[in-house]
Order: C-alpha cells, then structure tokens, then sequence
C-alpha cells in the first residue's frame, strides 16, 4: 500500500523531470505556475502529514498519559478513602483523647485541690508527729523507768514466792517436828507407860503372891511378863531407831544383802509370836535373789511388817512373804489373811501427823511408829513402800528395794 507521502514524492519527481532544463518537453509559464503550486502544495501536505504523525504520536503520549494519570487518580482515591477512613478514625480517637484531656484537666484539677488538701494534712500531721515525738520521748522515760521498776517488782515477787515457798517449807518441817513431838511425847506417855505399868504390875503381883501361887500360875505370870517385855523391847527398838533417824544420827551404808536371808533371821526372832498363834507362814524368795541396801534399816522394816502381820493375823491364819524381781528392782510382800484395814485408815498409815492404833486379834497394842519408820528407811534406800488391803479379808504391805 502507498502512502501518501510517496504519492506526492512521485509527484514532485515528474514535475521535476517535466521541468528539467533541457527536457524534450516545452512547459509553459502557466503549467510552471501550477507545478510550482503543486510542489508547494506537496511540500505543505508532507509538513502537514509531519505534523499530523507527531499528533498522533502526541495522542498516544497524551493517551499513555491520561491513562497513567487516572490509575493515579484510582490510586489517590483509594489513599484518599483510606486516609477519610483514617481521618473518621482519628477523629473518633481524637473526640475520645479530647474527652480524656478534659477528664485528665479535671482529674489535675481535682489531683492539684486533693495536693493542697494532703499538703495541708500533711503539715498537720508533722505538727501531730512533733508532739507525738515529744510525748513519745517522754513515754519512754517513763517506760524505762517503769520497765526498771517492773524488773525490781519481778526480782521482789520472785524473792517473795522462794520466801513463801521456804515459809511454806518450813511450816510443814514445823508441822512435821510438831507431829514428831507429839507422837513422842504420846508413845512416852501412854504406849511406854502402859507396857512399863503392866510390866510393874505383873512382877509386884507375882512378887507379894509367889508363894500363894502355884507353879503353873507362877508360869502363865512369867510368860505374860515375858510377852510384856518383848512388846515394850520392840517399842523401844523402834523409839530409839526413829529418834535416831529424825536426828540424821543413823548412817546409811549400802551393800550388796540376800533378801531370803534377812527374811529367815526375822522369822526366827518372831517365831514364838508365830507359834504362839499357831501361824503358817510361806515363804517364796529365790536364795539367790540380791538386793543392794542398808541391811539394818530393811531388817528393822521386815521386822515390823511381819510383826504387824502376826499382829492382825487370827489364830491358825497364814502369812505369805513373797519376792518379784522387776526391771531393775525387787518387790517384797508381807501378805496376811487377817482383820483388814479400813478405806479411810488406809491413808492415815505412814504418816507422823495422824495418830492410828488398833488392837491385834489376841489384844496386841501397836503405837503406828513402826509404819512411820518402815517408811523412812524404804525412801533413805531409793524404795516405795505402799498398802494394799480390804476390810476382814486381809493386807498386803509392799516396797520395792534396787538390785544395783
């Protein structure tokens, strides 16, 4: 296809070869004219069509253009609906920090008058805690001083309560020396005196009327004399064991002593007591059973609690001696099937400040010492001593002795 740029160069060229100086063809003044018109017209349409192709290409410029500028304008309408979104956003963010700088305005405000309010308390308090200081100083002194008082008034109650307690201590010694004297003067009085005065009696009878009396009175005279003078060396032995012990004269000196023995030489002392009433006695001790005492003071107190047993003990009764070993001790019972011993008499016994006699099953007269010192000598050997008994059916007094 031709364009009409190369239609107008064809052109050009034939009125050039029409033209041409020496051609064979005649041009005339006016052909010339029109040529040159054509040429000119030629050469005007080319700057035309030159112009038009640059509009053209202008167009596409400015089409490429447009198109780019309205992606552009897309663009800065999609920023522009993002940044009114953002800007209702803000808006609403800043309406609330509004809101909030108002509330923070009144909460300054508010915060300043409650400042004022604490700074005057405050002054106030510093005022209250300068005389608290003051009267704090001052209540110190006198917490000191009190303090100190309170440390004498502690030291003089506690000297008091160990002076009442020596007070008390010394009452119940006195109480105690008092019920000593009394059963003293009271076994002096009536328990020696009466043996002493039977014991006169007997021998002024038997002395005024020997001759009077024949051989088997005579006899019956001198064995009540004897049973006299037994009684009245018993409560003597047991005067003179106990006077000594309250006067700290008796030593005590332990050692290692055969139970049995002790037992049977006490059995053959008493034994015309026993005959006398026609007692059994059984004996269940181990030969080898040891225990580690003062011998005198065990043997006194074996003595009299089997002098006790036959006391109480009716005709033909019997009276079990028994020993248990335990742990590391003995326990010893004298056990009789007599007269018993009362409830309410059974806390009198062992003790100095209550006075109990009762008479034996054949009359026998007792002073209560003998219990007392039983007691004594147990505790000076590490023992406890103790009853265990019902009324008409019999006792069984026990201790415990250590057997090292």
């Amino acid at each position: 296809m031709t364009s009409p740029k190369s239609k107008n160069l064809n052109k050009l060229n034939l009125s050039e070869k029409f033209a041409a100086p020496g051609s064979a063809l005649s041009i005339n003044p006016e052909s010339l004219e029109i040529i040159n018109f054509l040429k000119k017209s030629q050469e005007e349409n080319t700057k035309l069509t030159d112009k038009i192709e640059s509009l053209e290409k202008a167009q596409d410029i400015i089409f490429e253009q447009f198109r780019t500028l309205e992606l552009q304008r897309i663009d800065l309408e999609k920023q522009q609906k993002k940044l009114e979104e953002e800007s209702y956003k803000f808006r609403g963010r800043t309406i609330e920090l509004f809101g909030k700088m108002v509330d923070l305005k009144k909460a300054k405000k508010t915060i300043s008058q409650q400042n004022k309010k604490l700074k005057t308390q405050q002054q106030e308090i510093e005022s209250h805690q300068l005389l608290l200081e003051k009267s704090n100083h001052k209540f110190r002194e006198r917490t000191i001083e009190l303090f100190g008082r309170i440390i004498d008034l502690k030291k003089a109650k506690k000297t008091i309560v160990q002076q009442k307690e020596e007070i008390e201590n010394h009452r119940e010694q006195l109480k105690t020396l008092n019920a000593s004297k009394d059963k003293f003067f009271s076994i002096i009085a009536h328990d020696l005196r009466n043996p002493i005065a039977g014991f006169l009696n007997l021998t002024e009878v038997l002395t005024n009327n020997f001759d009077v009396f024949s051989e088997k009175e005579s006899k019956e005279f001198i064995g009540a004399m004897n049973q006299a003078s037994k009684q009245l060396y018993n409560l003597l032995e047991n005067l003179l064991q106990w006077s000594r012990s309250q006067t700290g004269n008796i030593t005590y000196e332990p050692k290692f002593v055969s139970v049995r023995k002790m037992v049977d030489n006490t059995i053959d002392e008493l034994m015309i007591n026993i005959e006398n009433k026609s007692i059994k006695i059984n004996i269940n001790i181990d030969e080898k059973t040891l225990v580690f005492v003062d011998e005198n003071m065990i043997t006194t107190v074996i003595r009299n609690l089997i002098s006790n047993a036959i006391k109480f003990t009716h005709p033909e009764g019997l009276i079990s001696i028994r020993c248990v070993k335990k742990d590391e001790h003995v326990e010893l019972s004298v056990i009789d099937n007599g007269v018993g011993i009362k409830k309410e008499d059974q806390k009198k016994l062992f003790r100095i400040d209550q006075h109990l006699t009762t008479q034996g099953t054949s009359e026998e007269r007792g002073t209560g010492l003998g219990l007392i010192l039983c007691k004594e000598f147990i505790e000076k050997n590490n023992g406890e001593i103790w009853v265990e008994s019902e009324l008409n059916k019999g006792s069984a007094f026990k201790f415990t002795l250590k057997t090292a």
